[in-house]
């Protein structure tokens, strides 16, 4: 064998090469994707999950919600530069694996828009080792909406001034590099280049329906970070797409996105042939004792004429179920949820500290619901604001209903059915059951899309995607329209009202074209009450 001096001598020598790999090791981990090793437990404990999806996280000032009636002169509205973001945005990017599962569920990334997730955070990221050195020199100071510390620029190089002066969002598709968008050939983004780090397009692209969350086996929230640059371009660059205007003024003046008259929200309860209690009509100052629910009939269940079928149908059921109800009418107003998800958070507390004053007023307790969006507004969002209430989907209350026999549906064989998954009522939610449930019970063929549950493709309305023009790459809607039809179902069910409108536009986009012949959309509701009024034939 070995002599003992040589078994030392091999020892030692076998000791300094672990050690010199390690080194190496840890060196190569800091500068790359593996760096999640370390950041990605970090990054998962302190995730807000379940959280993480529905509710919007409110705009923070000293460790409190920002109190928008008072804000302090040095509060941030939103996040515009990568010295705004806290140190758990910091550990989100750095957490990033880069397996690409976010990039793969974004209905933006599959419809040919410039928006991957996996590559805004890894954006983001890079762009924060490349001001490390600043952000370390700042450190501790207090600065403004945009403000950049002076002392800590003056210890950079005039390369890494530049970097941190230029515009963080911006149009990346006004420059020479845009045919690479500023990417090396490792995908990785190259700061030498003059471009924005986030490009308008990638942050107007999202439709937030949580996909990318969903799928993150890291837990990083990228729709948060979305959402904090939105609110920086409204309510700070007010740089936003110019259709938002509009629907930012119809939510402020006119209490909904449409800008129709609060009168005609009673226009649906005419169209019925049973009565409607419309709170404040008797002179009641809170909710009678005998009423079950409060009816929230929302914007599009109020104005838009297929929503309004669905409005209609539940009331029915309801009555026909002999469940007391009453509804606000023009008294209603909407949730701010169009205008949170645009980044207009200053119109959102707004109409959200109407809401709750009025509904904690009259003693409002248990809400149903018809739009999956305002379920997750008034259900997981206005808590933040001193609005706690029962507050259930349409489809919940409905199987209730059928389960206790207080609604009996004709079940006979029908035609095939397929059903998409709204994003805020399942993965926003998780209410997946309860819609194939009231399916089932009204004897229907149930044919499964391929992405559906958590998996569901978005319909392409979602973060106020519905008041803005798809000018790039393929339409959601018709993504998503075209995976029903194909499913060869005769009926596309859906549970919102967003849903409906944008499914029906592309089934009839796909008809005038010669396809889809006879398929048609309709609320899980409708196709209920279509089923109670059936006819036992012997």
């Amino acid at each position: 064998g070995l002599s003992i001096h040589t078994n030392e001598w091999i020892e030692t020598v076998g000791l300094w090469l672990n050690i010199g790999v390690i080194l190496v090791l840890l060196l190569i981990v800091l500068n790359s994707k593996h760096l999640h090793i370390f950041t990605a437990p970090v990054n998962v404990y302190t995730s807000r999950r379940p959280n993480a999806l529905g509710p919007l996280q409110p705009i923070m000032y000293d460790g409190k919600p920002l109190d928008f009636e008072d804000p302090p002169e040095d509060a941030l509205f939103g996040k515009g530069h990568i010295s705004e973001f806290t140190w758990k945005n910091y550990v989100d990017f750095m957490a990033c694996t880069e397996c690409g599962r976010c990039q793969d569920q974004c209905p933006a990334w599959n419809t040919e828009k410039p928006l991957s997730p996996k590559l805004l955070i890894m954006d983001l990221r890079d762009n924060l080792f490349a001001s490390s050195e600043y952000l370390l020199a700042a450190k501790g100071t207090t600065l403004g909406a945009g403000e950049l510390d002076e002392a800590a620029l003056a210890t950079l190089t005039p390369e890494q001034q530049e970097l941190l002066q230029r515009p963080f969002i911006g149009d990346r598709m006004d420059t020479e590099h845009a045919e690479t968008d500023g990417y090396t050939y490792d995908g990785h983004r190259d700061f030498s280049l003059e471009l924005p780090v986030i490009g308008n397009d990638v942050l107007w692209s999202c439709t937030m329906c949580g996909a990318c969350v969903n799928q993150c086996p890291v837990d990083i929230e990228h729709v948060d970070h979305i959402a904090d640059m939105r609110r920086n371009q409204v309510m700070i660059a007010s740089d936003f797409p110019t259709e938002l205007n509009g629907m930012f003024k119809n939510v402020e003046t006119k209490g909904n996105p449409w800008g129709m008259n609060a009168a005609d929200r009673n226009s649906w309860i005419t169209e019925v042939d049973f009565e409607i209690r419309v709170f404040g009509r008797d002179g009641e100052d809170t909710i009678p004792a005998d009423i079950e629910y409060l009816f929230w009939v929302g914007c599009a269940g109020a104005f838009e004429d297929r929503a309004k079928k669905t409005t209609k149908a539940v009331a029915e059921l309801l009555h026909t179920a002999g469940v007391n109800f009453m509804v606000l009418g023009d008294g209603e107003t909407c949730t701010g949820d169009p205008a949170r998800r645009a980044g207009n958070e200053f119109l959102y507390q707004m109409q959200a500290m109407q809401n709750v004053e009025m509904l904690n007023e009259i003693k409002a307790t248990k809400i149903v619901v018809t739009c999956p969006h305002c379920l997750n507004t008034l259900k997981r969002e206005y808590p933040q604001i001193g609005g706690d209430y029962d507050v259930v989907h349409h489809t919940e209350l409905l199987r209730e209903l059928v389960n206790y026999n207080r609604l009996t549906p004709v079940t006979e064989p029908s035609e095939s059915v397929t059903y998409h998954d709204p994003c805020y009522l399942g993965r926003h939610n998780n209410i997946y059951l309860p819609p194939r449930e009231l399916l089932e019970a009204t004897g229907a063929k149930k044919i499964e899309m391929e992405r559906s549950g958590d998996k569901s493709f978005c319909c392409g309305a979602g973060g106020a995607r519905m008041w803005m023009e798809e000018k790039i790459g393929t339409q959601v809607n018709k993504n998503r329209g075209d995976e029903a039809i194909a499913t060869g179902a005769k009926t596309i069910a859906v549970a919102c009202p967003f849903c409906s409108v944008m499914l029906n536009d592309a089934v009839t986009s796909r008809q005038q074209e010669g396809q889809a012949e006879g398929v048609v959309v309709s609320d899980v509701a409708t196709l209920l009450l279509e089923a109670t009024r059936k006819k036992v034939v012997n």
